[in-house]
């Protein structure tokens, strides 16, 4: 199996490194991250510049393609360019971080999985739900090459892809696989306003996350990954609000 390993924590991140390790003990393996972080960067592709992709290499010395790219622009340069498009599967990761409920619309990692699904390419994205400095990226690694498997064997229908969120903890402390939902995370304070050295106001945008997280909803990914669970959670392009349809098209317009 030919697969393509993207990612938005860009080429030099530990997760990339135990995910290439984990999936090129089995299959043909090629990678393609952006040069630099990209986390949050959404679904943005690159239109107003040039794009390159370079040779570069792993933090570990394993051979890679890197690009300037966002990590949507990566899927895209990786299934055409670095592969060819003989690409059986593309597998956005490891993230360092969760990207859980509605993160996913600011998430790199998730994009990247969903570009490679329009081109049409089966796909998944996965996270470690966790910014701790000492993270379990075995878990998590192993765990992609059994989904890997599985999809392949397995297609998901066209236009889907899988986000998948893993506890930060040793595999014989995980409790299961669970089927989900997206949760609530939602950001308040998310402006930080500062001055620079010359009085100029500037602004940092973070935030913490609200309280109404989705942690007391049963059947979510933050739920899940509360109870030590691996969260898969089906996702579809059509974002078409349907049960809003039947009484739209009733109203006099």
């Amino acid at each position: 199996m030919r697969v393509l390993l993207v990612n938005d924590d860009g080429v030099h991140a530990d997760g990339l490194v135990a995910l290439y390790h984990a999936i090129a003990a089995h299959h043909d393996v090629v990678v393609c991250a952006p040069e630099r972080q990209r986390s949050a960067a959404g679904h943005a592709i690159t239109l107003h510049k040039p794009l390159r992709l370079s040779k570069s290499h792993l933090k570990d010395g394993t051979p890679a393609f890197s690009s300037n790219g966002t990590p949507s622009d990566c899927a895209t340069l990786g299934i055409h360019e670095a592969m060819g498009d003989e690409v059986d599967l593309v597998i956005s990761g490891i993230n360092h971080g969760p990207n859980m409920g509605w993160d996913v619309h600011y998430s790199g990692t998730v994009s990247a999985a969903i570009e490679a699904s329009i081109i049409g390419k089966q796909a998944f994205g996965i996270s470690v739900a966790s910014f701790d400095d000492e993270i379990h990226w075995d878990t998590a690694a192993q765990f992609a090459l059994k989904l890997a498997d599985h999809i392949v064997a397995n297609p998901l229908p066209a236009y889907m892809v899988f986000n998948v969120n893993v506890p930060n903890v040793p595999r014989s402390e995980l409790r299961g696989v669970a089927i989900t939902t997206l949760g609530r995370r939602q950001y308040v304070d998310c402006v930080d306003k500062r001055l620079d050295p010359r009085g100029r106001m500037y602004y940092w945008l973070g935030g913490s996350l609200s309280d109404e997280r989705g942690h007391d909803e049963p059947g979510t990914d933050v739920s899940a990954v509360d109870d030590n669970m691996i969260a898969v959670t089906p996702l579809q392009l059509d974002m078409t609000a349907h049960n809003l349809l039947p009484g739209l098209r009733s109203f006099d317009w």
